[in-house]
């Protein structure tokens, strides 16, 4: 080989690179999750350290216990069950039992994520099926988050607002998914009316148009698919509770079109991949 050649390293592919990876989406959400704790320490609401405490030990130990025995790679440094056990904690009411606490982690980390196969491949959004599990198994103590039950509180609001501005930054998915679901909620609401509070409807919807839809495995893959999607979670969510919207019936409501996306995938073909500019296969060594 001729003296200053480029050596050239094969390697298997894909070869295509970028500046985002799972881990910084990951990391990302947890950071846009911090104004919300700041904003629960401060409205009296420091309940939620004892239960995302309990998550965060319960989703490690799962997490371990699936490499273990289904004999799959760890994969706690990427943030995903890091941020399962964090999300799963807003979704906890007020002074719910630890072992509750620690079945629904278990439902989320173990069940529905590790046993459908793990990052990328379940079918159900892990929190939110655990959510509804628990709603079904435990009624009488599975009532609203700690955060959004009650009147509300302005605090809470401005930190899930804080936290939704830094997740709309990061551009982790369509811009319009939020909001086209913040808007079908608010009209029906405006035509249908409700019994909950402002504060508390306004919080409600905030959180789970930004952070209930930020996982996009469970997505369909087509833009025109995730539009048909929000639509129908909006309008279910709206519609399915009796006295308005709440959590509650938003994790049922996203829940039932998880079941819809393989279809719509089916229906509307996502098209090849199109770059603005070629990328490098190879890098020089």
């Amino acid at each position: 080989m001729a003296e200053g050649a480029v050596v050239y390293q094969k390697t298997l592919p894909p070869h295509i690179r970028g500046a985002r990876s799972l881990p910084k989406r990951f990391w990302g959400q947890l950071i846009a999750l911090i104004p919300l704790f700041i904003a629960a320490c401060f409205t009296r609401h420091a309940e939620i350290l004892r239960v995302l405490s309990v998550c965060l030990v319960s989703a490690v130990t799962f997490e371990i216990a699936a490499v273990k025995i289904l004999s799959k790679k760890e994969n706690l440094r990427n943030g995903e069950t890091v941020l399962t056990a964090t999300l799963f904690a807003f979704l906890m009411p007020s002074r719910c039992p630890a072992e509750i606490v620690i079945l629904g982690v278990f439902m989320a980390v173990f069940v529905a994520q590790e046993l459908f196969g793990g990052t990328g491949s379940y079918l159900f959004h892990p929190v939110i099926l655990a959510r509804v599990f628990l709603q079904i198994s435990f009624p009488k103590i599975m009532g609203e988050p700690m955060l959004l039950a009650g009147e509300g509180h302005v605090g809470i609001l401005i930190g899930i607002s804080l936290g939704a501005i830094g997740l709309f930054k990061q551009r982790q998915g369509y811009w319009e998914t939020p909001f086209l679901f913040m808007a079908v909620c608010f009209i029906w609401e405006v035509l249908f009316g409700g019994r909950e509070t402002p504060l508390m409807f306004f919080s409600g919807v905030l959180f789970a148009a930004f952070f209930l839809f930020a996982d996009p495995v469970t997505m369909p893959l087509t833009r025109q698919g995730t539009r048909i999607f929000v639509l129908g979670a909006a309008v279910l969510s709206a519609s399915l509770g009796g006295e308005g919207f709440s959590i509650g019936t938003a994790a049922c409501a996203i829940l039932l079109m998880d079941l819809l996306t393989p279809w719509l995938d089916l229906w509307l073909k996502p098209v090849a991949l199109k770059t603005k500019e070629m990328l490098k296969a190879t890098y020089p060594t």
